[in-house]
Order: structure tokens, then sequence, then C-alpha cells
């Protein structure tokens, strides 16, 4: 490492850490938040760490604002603090609105796999379907994109995809699945559709024989009179022999969705994932099996419109780490179908739980690193750190702490850029204000909305200001060289 970069890694590491220099109250309940706040306000807060990083992104945003490209993608991937996309979502929310809404980007079926996920679409489905989370060991699943696998043994398993939110209706579906086969083709109906994943029983026939009587046919197949009566529409017990009826069977069978009902979309096929493109604007389509596969697996969908803009995609899976996301090469193999200008990194809760020492971080980080960049070589990167929070009650998690500052060390070297969210929330000493202003939630490690929204903006301002002003210090150094 050159001599001028460890004075910058010690003058970062000076900033970061400035606020647990402090004087530290032996009660957590004796820090005074009006001093927390005024420690933030120093002229360090919120910046960007090495945006000399971000030259691509900030190319890609200017180009976008002159007219001169039509979407800038941003991927960012993380653990439950993305998963329920408030965080991410208040970004999407802040920057779409200075550059345009290029669509919602990345989406996954959580319902399906029984988990939680955004408002913006309803995902519902005539299929039972096995899921199995990343931050599992290995076992064969299909874990791509989503870091979630999703499977179906229904060999005529139908999705309906609901949009919820009006503003990211879609002209376009790009569909991820393990195979290079199409699994299943995007289609509309004007009919009315009742999708569930309930059975219904199967029936056999019985044709009356002379002097039989309906409560001894009931005894004959275990069932009621009355179950016969309603099944075969009958007013009385009175039969008459040679007419057939409907009898119920401990058998049950799935109903059966003819494909026919619906109206194909076009596709092509490209190098991760097959894209689907409508005639007009919609927020609605089905997703149906067409490979009779013995197993139809799914790794997500984005869902983009016809207009320039950002397109947001987030990835998150509840307790995942580095290393669960770097079990998985179709993971990385489909992540550059994402055509990312910036990849958004924020993990390190789970592994600071964990209590993960340094250099087995790192390891985990640049190996995910070196992934992403052999198949985006142009893709920005910034690394956030993970957020403040308590182990326990009254028991600060300052592992939280050496991992932002592993995160810091590591950026020179691995060329990417930083924005250290432990120390923007206020660190250890900033917990008690963040609990006295309802932004950290119950369980001490998550937040609320309010505190994912406030991160999310904090985040989207240091984003703004080091874009503005990277421009403008470019310039002027152009103009002193002159």
């Amino acid at each position: 490492m050159k001599k001028g970069s460890k004075v910058m890694v010690s003058l970062l590491l000076l900033v970061s850490t400035s606020i647990l220099a402090q004087v530290q109250p032996k009660d957590q309940e004796d820090i005074d938040t009006a001093q927390v706040q005024d420690t933030l306000n120093e002229p360090y807060k919120n910046m960007i760490y090495y945006p000399e990083q971000l030259k691509h992104f900030f190319t890609s945003l200017r180009e976008l604002s002159q007219g001169e490209r039509k979407k800038v993608n941003i991927v960012h991937i993380g653990d439950s603090h993305i998963q329920a996309d408030f965080f991410s979502g208040k970004v999407r929310n802040l920057i779409q609105e200075q550059f345009g809404n290029g669509g919602l980007g990345f989406t996954f079926p959580y319902q399906l796999a029984r988990t939680n996920s955004n408002n913006f679409v309803r995902y519902s489905s005539n299929s039972d379907w096995e899921n199995r989370r990343n931050i599992y060991p290995v076992n064969g699943a299909k874990v791509g994109l989503s870091g979630i696998a999703l499977s179906s043994s229904t060999k005529d398993a139908v999705i309906k995809v609901d949009l919820r939110e009006s503003k990211f209706a879609f002209t376009r579906v790009k569909l991820f699945t393990p195979t290079d086969e199409l699994t299943y083709r995007v289609g509309t109906t004007d009919r009315e559709l009742n999708l569930t994943n309930t059975t219904v029983a199967k029936t056999s026939s019985h044709k009356i024989k002379a002097g039989e009587s309906l409560s001894g046919i009931a005894q004959k197949y275990n069932t009621t009179v009355a179950h016969l009566k309603q099944l075969n529409k009958l007013k009385s017990t009175a039969i008459q022999a040679g007419k057939t009826l409907v009898i119920p069977t401990k058998e049950v069978e799935r109903p059966q969705l003819a494909t026919s009902v619906f109206h194909p979309v076009n596709y092509n096929k490209q190098k991760t994932f097959v894209s689907f493109d409508f005639p007009s604007t919609t927020a609605q389509f089905y997703l149906y099996a067409v490979a009779q596969n013995e197993s139809n697996d799914l790794n997500g969908l984005v869902l983009e419109n016809d207009q320039p803009g950002i397109v947001y995609h987030t990835i998150g899976v509840n307790g995942a780490r580095y290393s669960d996301y770097n079990k998985y090469p179709l993971f990385f193999e489909q992540l550059e179908g994402l055509e990312a200008d910036l990849i958004i990194l924020s993990l390190g809760t789970n592994e600071a739980f964990d209590k993960i020492d340094g250099a087995s971080f790192r390891k985990e980080i640049n190996r995910f690193l070196m992934e992403v960049k052999t198949r985006n070589p142009q893709t920005s990167i910034l690394v956030t750190s993970p957020p403040p929070s308590y182990f326990s009650k009254g028991k600060p998690n300052t592992i939280a702490s050496t991992l932002a500052n592993e995160i810091i060390i590591n950026g020179i070297e691995q060329n990417y850029a930083i924005w250290d969210m432990y120390y923007n929330l206020g660190g250890t000493l900033g917990l008690p204000y963040l609990i006295d202003e309802q932004m950290l939630s119950k369980d001490l490690v998550h937040y609320t909305i309010k505190g994912y929204e406030y991160t999310g903006t904090l985040f989207f301002e240091g984003l703004m200001k080091v874009y503005q002003n990277y421009f403008s210090t470019e310039t002027t150094q152009t103009n002193e060289s002159i």
C-alpha cells in the first residue's frame, strides 16, 4: 500500500470512530442524545469514501440526465434490512423522482416462499411451492439471483402477478430461471381466473340397482346420506334403479387450468434470461409452465417500462451473509443479466452477530467482489457498513464497528466506494437516540419504517452530494490544468 493511501486510511478510521473515542458513559441510559446530534453534525458527516470509484455510475447518471441513454440500473443486495425494501425502497423513490422512473426492477414471489417482501407486487398460484434460502447448507437447490430457490412439482403451475403500485406499470418482463429452456411463458387473459392451491375430492360413479337404498349405498362407500344428497342435488332420499349416482372418494386432485385461456406474449431469449415484451403498458400477467418438467424452478423477474430513468433492483435474504451468496455460482451468473451500473452491498449485520474476525470477513467480501468484477468489469460498487444494533438489551453490537473499519480499509485495494452507515447513524452512542426517536425496532436489531426511511434519505443525500461534487471538481481541475 502506498504511503499516501496509508495516511488516508488512518484519517478515515479516525473519522469513522470519532464517536466511539468520546468518553464512554457507564450506562447507556446516561447518554446525552444532544451530544450525539452535535457529533453527527461535524464536517465529515454523511460522506462517501473513495467517490472516484463511482465514475462509471456518475457518468451514466449524467448521460441519462442529458438524454444520451435511456436506463441506469442500480442493484441493491443485502440481508433482512433489504428484503423488506423499506431502506432501499426510500432510495428508489428519491432517485427516481430526480432521474426518472425506469421501472420497479427485480421482484420475486416472496409470498409463495412464505416470507416477507415489499407491497408493490402481489403473487398468487394454483400450486404449492418449495423454497430454500441461501443461508442453509448447500443441498442441490437451484438458488440464483433472488438468493432463494423456488420450485414446484405441479406440471401445470400458474403464477398470477398483480402490480399494486400503478407508477410501476410495465411493458417488459425479464424472466430468470436456472435453465436455458423456456420453462414458463408469460400471458394475459380476459377471463376471471380463480387461482388457488387447494385440492378437490375425486369422485366415482355408482349405477343404482333394484332394491338399493340411499342409506345402503352411503354405508357401502363409507359416506353419509347427506353428502350423497348434496353431491347429487337430491331433494329426498328416493332413488330410482338404473340411474347413476356420483360417489365421493378419499382421493383428491388439483383443478386443471388449460393454458389455452392465455394470450401468449412475444419473447426472445437473452444470455441469462428470457425477455417478454407487451404491446402496451400493463399491470397484470400470468406465468404458466410449458416445459412439463418434474420440477419447475423460478429465480425472479424484472419489471421495466419504456420510459427513460432509473431501474432500482433489490435483492435481500433474511439472515444472509456474504458467504451465503458466495455458495451459489448461479447467483453471479444471473446478476450479470441486470446490467448494473451501480451495485450497492448492504451486508454485515449477520456477520457481526456471528462475531466473525476481520480477516475472515475480508476474505468473504473479496470473494464476492471477484465474482462480480469478473462478470461486470465496468460496474461501480458501493459498500455500506452494517447499521448500529444491540446484541441484547443494554449490550451494543460493537463488532459492527470493527466490520465498518474493515470495510473502509479494504476499499482502497478492492476499488469500491463506501458509505459508513454505522457512523452516520451514530454508532454505539447513537443507539439511545434511535430508540427515543422510534427508529429502532423492538428486537433492537432491525429498524422501524421510520428508521429505514431516515437511513434511505441520508444515503441518497450523501450519494447525490458526491455526485454533484464529482463533476464540479473535475471541471475545476480541467480549468486549472489549462
